[in-house]
């Protein structure tokens, strides 16, 4: 696949692939800056755990596993992509009439509502996805998001940045 060719699919926001979780298909979002610009954000949420010895390991999970919900999020986000997170959904509501406790009558009203699919998935993924299979999706995804290339665009720029001059000379 070309350069060309992979910038646009990123740009049309064509989905790279599918995962089937909780008996629902995904469509798995392109690698973009948005997306993992919001899943730094979240990892920034995470409690920083280190110097565990091993002999502590279970003990430490135990403790710190509440702390780590934003995991769900995570996974959610580098699935569904940045502008996946919602959706729009028509929702059907049925109203019986009813008149002294007959019923006289239904009415039917439709409208759209947002969902919140990152949400819905985030849960989903920490009910029925095995620990072994979070980590695997997480580091594919991540391979996926073309980190090295934005970590160059990043580290050039701050280069350039401290290249600056801070004041004039005459």
């Amino acid at each position: 696949m070309t350069i060309e060719q992979k910038v646009a699919e990123a740009i049309l926001e064509k989905p790279i692939g599918t995962l089937e979780i909780g008996g629902r298909t995904y469509p798995i979002a392109p690698p973009s800056t948005g997306t993992l610009i919001l899943v730094s954000e979240i990892v920034s949420t995470l409690p920083v755990v280190s110097g565990i010895p091993n002999d502590k390991t279970v003990a430490a999970v135990l403790h710190y596993a509440k702390d780590y919900r934003a995991l769900g999020d995570i996974v959610a986000v580098l699935i569904l992509g940045r502008k996946g997170l919602t959706e729009e959904r028509e929702i059907e509501e049925v109203r019986e009439r009813r008149i002294l406790g007959i019923s006289v009558g239904k009415k039917v009203s439709r409208r759209k509502v947002t969902v919140d699919v990152k949400s819905e998935l985030a849960q989903l993924i920490l009910d029925e996805v095995r620990p072994s299979v979070l980590m695997d999706v997480v580091i594919r995804r991540l391979r996926n998001m073309e980190i090295g290339d934005f970590f160059g665009i990043t580290t050039s720029l701050s280069e350039a940045n401290i290249l600056v001059p801070t004041r004039e000379v005459d």
